[in-house]
């Protein structure tokens, strides 16, 4: 319930306030005429995390969750994560004018540094791209998008490494790095909240109020390294470089020898390096039924390594090559909550550790309720068991026939 008083206010600030005053005027409002978590993050495009917070900062602060308009010195101040969620003031926009190409534009004929010049200016125009939503902190999927756009640009490295000098690329490989690390640690923890928070709307009875505190800290520590290492100079020195070195042909790529008959171009090289990836995955075969978490793992990384060569050269094969890569997707999508059950598990199993240390000797009526934690971690170990236990049927299918012929159908082209 809200004052008469209160909702004028809060209509002023819906109306009238900055976009972020506008978003938290409008949770209030819309909580106290009862509509859902879910509905309200939808209205005001905030995950549900975030919805959740700001009534809780309301039930507790009332008004003081907004900035004093008086210009008083003692003016409340945001919280840690709201603080590292906003915007650097003028970095609202992407750094660089972004061309933002529908495709890599690769050529079979391309020689390969080009080929993977031209891969990475792709990507490396998304990680700018989702810079200021990553920033903002109000959709996840910024985060996601960013760290993918590094992650393919590391892939791309490594794969097109050995036609550039090591010199040249090496700086950039561990710029990338450290940038990779600050947004996978946010990434992260934004899908364990976000399923941690699926399972409450699924069991209204399961309280995970304690366990989600305590993610909550870590998301606003992680969101401030993620905020700092953009602040830093040093980043924006790897865009200015980086990019200099993206569009600039021949930077970096070594140089070939009057009457050297080594491959060179895409058109030469791509099927090898294909079928390199693809026989690593093939390799598990004599191990990928013992189902051990470490093996499946290393799985779910090489399928990546796969599917990144294969989107990389997508445009010179052939059209199969789709079909191929979305078996991949599959594989990984399985692999993937397999690993994020397991990571889950053990941070749930932590907390509960933690939980029991933190009040031994305490009676069990006077601790606070974990109940719902202990039922959360039941269900994901359930979760975990049934990804196990199908992932049989799913590599069997993987490995068929035609994912075969389709593979090989797609590189016959060059």
């Amino acid at each position: 319930m809200i004052s008469d008083q209160d909702r004028v206010v809060l209509l002023h600030f819906q109306t009238h306030g900055t976009p972020a005053e506008s978003r938290r005027a409008r949770i209030v409002l819309m909580r106290a005429e009862g509509a859902s978590t879910a509905d309200i993050a939808a209205a005001v495009a905030l995950s549900a995390s975030r919805v959740r917070h700001w009534t809780r900062a309301w039930n507790q602060q009332g008004l003081d969750i907004f900035p004093d308009q008086t210009g008083n010195d003692n003016a409340p101040q945001a919280d840690a994560e709201e603080a590292a969620a906003a915007p650097v003031p003028g970095v609202d926009m992407p750094r660089l004018p972004l061309e933002l190409r529908d495709t890599v534009g690769m050529s079979p004929d391309d020689p390969m540094a080009e080929a993977g010049r031209k891969a990475l200016f792709f990507h490396f125009e998304r990680m700018l791209l989702n810079e200021p939503v990553s920033r903002l902190g109000e959709d996840i999927e910024g985060v996601h998008d960013m760290r993918v756009a590094t992650r393919r640009m590391r892939s791309a490295l490594g794969l097109f490494g050995p036609f550039f000098d090591e010199k040249a690329i090496e700086p950039f490989r561990r710029d990338l790095r450290t940038i990779a690390g600050a947004l996978g640690t946010v990434r992260d923890l934004d899908v364990f909240k976000e399923k941690a928070e699926r399972f409450m709307a699924d069991h209204p009875e399961a309280d995970l109020t304690p366990l989600l505190a305590g993610w909550e800290q870590r998301y606003a520590k992680a969101r401030r390294k993620l905020i700092a290492t953009l602040d830093k100079g040093k980043y924006a020195r790897f865009v200015d470089r980086f990019h200099e070195f993206l569009i600039t042909p021949g930077a970096g790529a070594l140089a070939s020898e009057p009457g050297d008959v080594a491959a060179y171009q895409v058109r030469h090289v791509a099927p090898r390096l294909i079928y390199e990836h693809y026989e690593q995955v093939r390799a598990y075969e004599t191990v990928a039924g013992n189902g051990a978490i470490s093996t499946l793992h290393a799985l779910r990384i090489d399928f990546k390594r796969l599917r990144y060569t294969l989107e990389f050269f997508e445009e010179v094969l052939g059209s199969e090559a789709r079909g191929v890569i979305n078996e991949i997707k599959t594989m990984q999508d399985h692999l993937g909550d397999l690993n994020d059950a397991d990571v889950a598990e053990t941070m749930l199993r932590e907390f509960v550790d933690h939980h029991n240390q933190a009040y031994s000797g305490v009676p069990l009526v006077m601790r606070p309720d974990i109940s719902g934690v202990l039922a959360y971690a039941a269900a994901k170990d359930e979760e975990k068991r049934r990804l196990l236990d199908t992932f049989p049927k799913a590599w069997a299918n993987f490995n068929r026939d035609k994912v075969r012929r389709d593979l090989a159908l797609a590189v016959s082209v060059l």
